[in-house]
């Protein structure tokens, strides 16, 4: 597929011909012009705005996360890959294959991190939730006034404490989106995906603590009625966020447009329309990911709440197996 990348603000694609992560986006895009109308690749250059003199980066990573997505499926599954399939029409999900006699449908979402990474970036100390904690809000009011040098004259005037970003109620519209997309009953042949991509290991956690944690969307305490999502049966975490954001930095990342490097995690819905055990264990098996290992591996310190951290840190880079950015 020919690219010509004109927008000077992109700096992602607007780089040197023979720049790796260019030479990446084109492999993927070859694997999915087969199964692209002009529509949809006129649309798909528009989202990664390869042309123009403006630059929105939360877009553009949302479309280079379903690229990458999409591309990988397309390759491993030509002849059963289908790209923004009408399953609940006239609403389309993002890409969808087939294996042995059943269908996967998968909905992708990249959340806007630029707030997280202001934060994350400032000079000042932070302080976050895994899941919704009983007054939380309460501790840190109480918390602030330590550090503030009105009431504490030991207080750092230039470091203040500032929240975290919490994205429970983003997952909880990703999940209402998803679930008006895929159609109410599939059957035990039909498994609806709803894959978010996340930043980095500790960021993944907070995701799963959005799922299982104290009055967590999959939990029957949820803080928003399942009802209107229990059409999404699976939802994968994904670091593709991670791996595309800023990628010039992250010198120990390679292929980043190759969805078989990135870490992937597959978690049930238990509040899900209908069982679909055998079809979940399918989808483990067919996509790239890290569940059954996780789900294995062993903690030492007893801190479980932790395991995908323990897991990243001390079962692959310490074994020098880079799926992330050491560091980061």
């Amino acid at each position: 597929m020919n690219l010509e990348v004109t927008n000077q603000e992109n700096e992602y694609l607007f780089t040197d011909s023979g720049s790796i992560y260019l030479i990446g986006l084109l492999e993927a895009l070859g694997y999915l012009e087969a199964h692209l109308t002009t529509k949809q690749k006129r649309s798909l250059f528009k989202d990664l705005q390869v042309e123009g003199s403006t630059f929105d980066e939360a877009k553009y990573l949302q479309a280079a996360c379903e690229t990458s997505i999409a591309a990988y499926l397309a390759r491993t599954y030509t002849d059963n890959f289908v790209y923004e399939p009408k399953i609940n029409p006239p609403k389309d999900v993002d890409c969808g294959f087939e294996l042995n006699g059943k269908t996967y449908n998968i909905e992708v979402k990249c959340p806007d991190f630029s707030k997280k990474n202001e934060i994350d970036n400032s000079n000042s100390f932070k302080i976050g939730a895994f899941g919704r904690l009983v007054d939380f809000e309460d501790v840190v009011s109480s918390l602030k006034d330590v550090f503030d040098p009105e009431s504490n004259p030991a207080a750092d005037p230039d470091k203040p404490l500032v929240t975290q970003q919490h994205m429970d109620n983003k997952l909880k519209d990703y999940l209402v989106s998803a679930h008006s997309k895929f159609k109410e009953s599939t059957g035990p042949k039909e498994l609806n995906v709803l894959a978010v991509c996340c930043a980095d290991w500790i960021d993944m956690q907070k995701w799963f603590f959005y799922m299982y944690g104290y009055q967590g969307l999959f939990t029957n305490e949820s803080f928003y009625p399942f009802e209107e999502y229990k059409n999404v049966d699976v939802v994968m975490l994904t670091n593709l966020y991670h791996r595309h954001h800023d990628y010039q930095s992250k010198d120990k990342l390679k292929n980043h447009w190759d969805f078989s490097r990135s870490f992937n995690l597959i978690f049930s819905n238990p509040l899900r329309r209908d069982d679909k055990k055998e079809i979940i264990w399918e989808f483990v098996d067919a996509i790239p990911n890290h569940s059954k290992q996780l789900m294995n591996f062993e903690v030492k310190n007893e801190l479980d709440e932790m395991r995908i951290p323990h897991y990243v840190c001390e079962e692959l880079l310490d074994k020098g197996l880079y799926y992330f950015q050491p560091n980061t």
